[in-house]
């Protein structure tokens, strides 16, 4: 009898080991103001805003466009920054449509400047993704936004 709850008692005892070993980490849902930074770009016709909290390394932000073409998007980044680079996702509106899309987002800081990259995305079950066998291009970014004190 005792031979066959001790096999039972470490699978539930590994059980509670390997759940309660995980770390838990609150998610940031909203911009701290004492830690968020204003940046603009513009190039030529098309200007861009950035808006993002960096208490750490997780960096959640928002992130505006507007394109001489009347395209306006409108949205959330959500990135982590390692080292001088900042990835993640923007998840965006289309000109205040009902209808959210989602890109992958780089982001290369230099100084008091991020620096948009340009790469080559593919989409896996609808989430856009950069391909990791081809290297971000920062020097082809349109974008490069410049640290500004004035909110928008």
């Amino acid at each position: 009898m005792r031979k066959n709850r001790l096999p039972l008692f470490l699978i539930t005892l590994s059980i509670i080991l390997f759940c309660s070993c995980k770390e838990k980490r609150p998610i940031k849902t909203k911009l701290d103001k004492k830690h968020t930074l204003f940046y603009i770009a513009i190039d030529q016709a098309d200007t861009a805003w950035l808006k993002i909290d960096t208490t750490d390394q997780h960096v959640l932000g928002e992130l505006v466009f507007n394109y001489h073409n009347k395209k306006h998007y409108v949205g959330l980044v959500k990135a982590v920054m390692k080292g001088d680079t900042l990835k993640g996702n923007y998840s965006f509106k289309l000109n205040n449509v009902d209808k959210w899309y989602k890109n992958p987002i780089a982001l290369l800081k230099k100084d008091d400047t991020f620096t948009m990259g340009i790469g080559e995305i593919y989409t896996l079950w609808g989430s856009g993704f950069f391909l990791k066998s081809v290297p971000i291009d920062y020097e082809k970014g349109r974008f490069v936004f410049k640290k500004v004190e004035a909110e928008f």
